[in-house]
């Protein structure tokens, strides 16, 4: 079975224009098998940290394919306005959860989260 190779990375760079991308990498392993004949599919979501519920920023929608090694890294980016972002005051708590499953129906998705990041918007 794939398995995620430690936690999932977001790093954040402030961009011309008051944006900011986001750019998140994470790491599965998979067996032989699944490198000849496994396709999986991964998801994406930008999301802020709030008591009670978080806010969502964004989705990558969901995206097949077909691992070409084991390890195989993926890499996501997203762009986002700072204004869109500033959804309280005193700053943001941002972190990214991605979802992987093997392309089946009913299959659920594995999710980890990144490390939360602080921002001043």
């Amino acid at each position: 079975m794939a398995t995620f190779e430690g936690k999932p990375t977001m790093s954040i760079k402030a961009l011309p224009g008051n944006f900011y991308e986001f750019t998140i990498e994470y790491t599965m392993n998979y067996t032989g098998l699944e490198l000849i004949h496994g396709e999986f599919e991964d998801v994406l979501r930008l999301m802020e940290e709030d008591d009670g519920s978080d806010h969502l920023y964004g989705t990558v929608q969901p995206t097949t394919f077909r691992p070409a090694r084991s390890p195989e890294t993926r890499v996501f980016r997203f762009i986002r306005s700072a204004e869109s972002l500033d959804t309280e005051w005193g700053g943001e708590e941002i972190y990214a959860a991605v979802g992987h499953r093997r392309n089946k129906p009913g299959e659920a998705f594995q999710v980890r989260n990144t490390e939360v990041h602080p921002l001043a918007v």
